[in-house]
Formats: structure tokens, sequence, C-alpha cells
């Protein structure tokens, strides 16, 4: 591979691993199907992905529990007892991270449960919050009310607040919460995540 390859390459593993959502397996056919069209290395990646693992596993003996990370998981466990669809990791953009909201409500639904709300963060804010420490989280409702939003964007900050973030929204339904700062931190894990962990976790609360 050429050398801007490779930086690029580097780049994205590091960023995969990072987030703690990917286990090396899912981290190589994530890579193979981006790169798809370039002249890698299969090897040479392999090798790239279990130094960036060791290199996580290493930096995470260092990390003093309660990660903000953690505080966040908390934060979307009480907005799913309070009926706001909480999703970690949706999608790439916002767009697809409605669409995710959106499914996982349907699916609901179908259990003749009905969320009021949903938020969620993409991946882009994932790297975003490990280059600048800070997190956006994007909310709604699903009733295309704007007092219904601002609603939901208000209960969103109380909770994020009650967990000792220091969160800037102005009530703008059409601006996304920012918790400033952020320092992202997440442990390696084999619990559920995006649609699937939030519709679970949602249907927790009706067991």
């Amino acid at each position: 591979m050429d050398e801007e390859l490779i930086e690029e390459v580097n780049y994205e593993i590091s960023v995969l691993i990072d987030s703690g959502f990917y286990n090396s397996n899912e981290v190589l056919e994530i890579i193979e199907e981006q790169f798809m069209d370039e002249e890698i290395s299969l090897l040479e990646i392999e090798n790239i992905i279990s130094d960036k693992y060791n290199e996580k596993i290493a930096k995470e003996k260092k990390w003093e529990r309660p990660t903000d990370f953690d505080r966040l998981k908390t934060s979307f466990i009480q907005l799913n007892k309070n009926n706001i669809l909480a999703i970690h990791n949706a999608g790439y953009t916002v767009s697809e991270g409605v669409e995710d909201s959106v499914e996982v409500f349907h699916h609901l639904k179908t259990k003749d449960i009905v969320p009021e709300g949903f938020c969620f963060y993409h991946f882009q804010d994932i790297e975003r919050a490990i280059e600048s420490k800070l997190l956006n989280i994007a909310f709604g409702d699903f009733e295309s009310s704007e007092k219904k939003a601002l609603e939901i964007g208000k209960k969103i900050v109380d909770v994020l607040e009650s967990n000792n973030f220091l969160v800037n929204w102005n009530e703008d339904i059409d601006m996304r919460i920012e918790i400033n700062p952020f320092c992202w931190e997440k442990f390696f894990d084999d619990e559920e995540y995006e649609m699937e962990g939030a519709f679970n976790s949602f249907l927790d609360n009706y067991k």
C-alpha cells in the first residue's frame, strides 16, 4: 500500500477501535468494505488492527470509572425509562440516525409501545468526540410537533445535567444538544447498542 493509503487506513481503524463498539473481526469487515476498490494488503490491515486493539486495551487500564461514556449510558437508560428512545451510535449522519429512530419506533409500536420522542448520536459524532472532546445529541418527537420536541429537548438536558454533564443548548429545536466537555472513553464490552440495544432497553421497561 502507498503511504497515503496506509495513513488513511490507520486513521479509520483507530477511530473504529477507539469507539469501543467494534471487535477486531468487525473492524476488519468494515475496512475491507470501505477500501474494497483499493489495492491493500489484508495481512498488513490485520496487523494494524491487532496493534490498535492492544493499544486500546492498554489505555482502558488507565481509565477511571465512571467514564463520561458510563454516565452517558446511564443517561440513555433513564431516558428510555422516561419514554424517550435513546440510541447509541445511530448510523453515520443525522438523517441515518433519524431513520434508525423511526425504524425502532415502528418495531416498538408492534409491541403496543409508543415512545414520545427520541435522541441519538451518530458515528461522526463519536469521531468528533474523540478528536475534540465534545458530543452532540440529536433529538426530536414522532408527531412533528414543535411544542413536543421542545419538551423532549428539555427532558434530555435535565437527565444529562442530573448525571453531571455540562450541557450547551439554547432551547432551539433545530439545534442539537452539546455535551462539552466529553471525553470519549468506552470500554469494550459484550452489551448491545445501536438499534437493537435501544429496542431491548426500551422493551425492558415494559416487562
